[in-house]
């Protein structure tokens, strides 16, 4: 493997070192270029195998399970290409001194954004695979536990969801949307709470700020749901925490974002019909939007 070369502390590198750089970064960044394209297509092709076995374990016929919408299809593609700067910069007959430490630092920075893609591409395959696993693993062999019918309120809360938060959903259910506020707030503060408690408190402080119109705090609230569920091991928290993340992407028009995180919560239990309808209205307003409309753009740092 080729070396970077050592700087002395007494002697700034020689030109011909910084030409090695620079080839050794070139080399290293078309290896994660590389890496990264086939990331995006494993993403592609799990998304494909979840949304068709969520389809089947639904009952639906293999007929019924569409690829990837085409107006949506330019989504995955991964990270822009960067911009020839770095290329250029050494393809002059005989660059500045100057002008090869701007290369060496830009190509520095590149390498790290893209470590940062390849990061957040391997745990979300790591996302799709356990929600292909779980759609293709049977039941348990034993009968259900009866349960309280399910609710939507407000079109973006299931209820029941956890005891605790019962007084809350009953005064969002009858029109009290500021005073279920309060209430899960004042759940929040609490210094027992157990994992699925908090997680469930801040999506439902998540849902009632998004629909009384507070996005920021509103995202902010689910990604927090999020980190709490992935720091418990807890994949269908992350799946509810990833649902109502979508409801955010979708009000702050972000329609990839919103598509991409409705397809990673579509396997939930009374989530599905939700979830389709959802989906199917992202992808008619992408239809409708120029190609390069930033709402049609996927940032996967942000997911």
């Amino acid at each position: 493997m080729t070396q970077l070369p050592q700087e002395s502390p007494d002697q700034n590198p020689s030109y011909d070192d910084l030409l090695t750089t620079i080839g050794y970064l070139r080399a290293k960044r078309r290896a994660q270029l590389h890496h990264l394209q086939i990331s995006y297509r494993t993403i592609q092709e799990l998304r494909r195998q979840a949304r068709r076995a969520n389809m089947l374990k639904q009952g639906k016929s293999i007929q019924q399970v569409s690829e990837i919408p085409s107006c949506l299809s330019d989504l995955l593609h991964g990270p822009q290409q960067s911009p020839a700067v770095a290329d250029r910069a050494t393809s002059r007959p005989n660059p500045s001194y100057d002008n090869l430490l701007d290369t060496i630092q830009y190509l520095m920075n590149e390498g790290k954004s893209l470590s940062q893609h390849q990061t957040l591409a391997f745990k979300t395959i790591q996302e799709f695979l356990e929600q292909v696993r779980y759609a293709y693993t049977p039941g348990p062999a034993v009968p259900k536990p009866v349960s309280k019918p399910s609710t939507w309120i407000g079109g973006s809360w299931l209820a029941p969801s956890a005891d605790i938060l019962v007084p809350a959903e009953n005064l969002w259910q009858h029109g009290d949307a500021k005073g279920a506020l309060l209430l899960v707030e004042s759940v929040l503060l609490r210094h027992d709470l157990a994992v699925q408690d908090d997680v469930h408190a801040n999506l439902m402080v998540s849902a009632i700020k998004r629909v009384l119109g507070d996005l920021g705090q509103a995202s902010k609230c689910a990604e927090d749901a999020l980190t709490i569920a992935r720091e418990a091991d807890d994949y269908m928290l992350a799946s509810k925490a990833q649902f109502h993340r979508g409801l955010c992407f979708f009000s702050q028009h972000q329609y990839a974002q919103a598509h991409f995180c409705f397809t990673l919560a579509s396997h939930l239990d009374g989530y599905q019909e939700q979830i389709e309808v959802n989906s199917l209205l992202v992808e008619d307003i992408c239809r409708q939007l120029p190609l390069d409309h930033p709402g049609r753009r996927l940032d996967l740092t942000s997911l």
